[in-house]
Formats: structure tokens, sequence, C-alpha cells
């Protein structure tokens, strides 16, 4: 009777199961101001539990031209060897995907000013380039703010 209950009570967990901050796989994970670079590096470091959901944050626009191309993110400073030099947020794109190349695919042109303050709201997804796995957002909506955050965080 005890080994029953003890089956019972493991099929219960195994199917229901639970995410470390207690939301369905489906919930909005937002990127918070308090705890910036700590959520982006836990997405980082777990990109594959992330995979599909929708992420969302607010950071400063910035370009990237790299290989006759120009690569957009949503970003914040951060610490970094000489001060707030680092750079922590997410390349995002309006394509749904990048080809094998890294290049995307119907991008569309329009990317608000760089250093416009934005919210940022898409799905998490990966490419591989040159040997390397990068994650960005496939963006679902792209908002330019009056208000803006902290530029510089610490945590």
């Amino acid at each position: 009777m005890k080994k029953a209950v003890f089956g019972i009570i493991l099929l219960v967990l195994f199917f229901t199961g639970c995410n470390k901050d207690g939301s369905d796989d489906t919930s909005i994970v937002e990127i918070r101001e308090n705890m910036y670079i700590t959520q982006i590096n836990e997405i980082n470091l777990n990109y594959r539990e992330y995979l599909g959901r929708t992420i969302k944050l607010e950071g400063f626009i910035s370009r990237n031209h790299w290989n006759d191309r120009d690569y957009y993110f949503v970003i914040r400073n951060g610490p970094n060897c000489c001060g707030d030099d680092g750079e922590v947020g997410f390349e995002i794109t309006w394509n749904l995907d990048h080809d094998a190349t890294g290049n995307t695919m119907d991008q569309r042109s329009s990317f608000p000013e760089v250093n416009d303050w934005v919210q940022a709201i898409g799905e998490l997804k990966s490419y591989h380039y040159m040997g390397f796995n990068f994650l960005y957002l496939a963006l679902s909506e792209l908002n330019v703010l009056q208000t803006r955050g902290l530029e510089n965080v610490i945590r």
C-alpha cells in the first residue's frame, strides 16, 4: 500500500513539475531593473530552459555593424574590467529565424534610433554561426518609451 501511494505521488510530481520561479512555461519572463544582469545571466547559462519563451525587457538600442550586416540589441551598461563598460542584453530582430549563415531573413529595416529607450517583447531563439550559438529575441513588440530606466546596472 505504501509503495502504491508513493508511486502515485511520484507520478503526480512528475507530470505537474515545478519551475524555479513557480510559473508555468507559457508565462512572460520579465527582466527587472533591480536584477537585470542576474536574470540575463540565468537565461544565458540555462538557455535551453528558456528557448521558445517570451522575454520582456527594457534598455537602450545599440547597433553593431559586422560582416556587412547591422545587428541590433537592447542593452544596458554593466560592470566590467574598466568601470561601466560592459553591455548586457539581447540581440533583437523582427524575423522569426536566421539562415544557416547567421543572416536574418525578412529583416524589417525599421528600428528606433540608437540610444532610444525601448521595451522589447519577443520569443527567445538561437542560431548557430561560426561554431557558436547566439541567442536573440524574435520580436513581437518594440516600443519606444519616454521614461528611461537605469542605464548602468550592477546586478
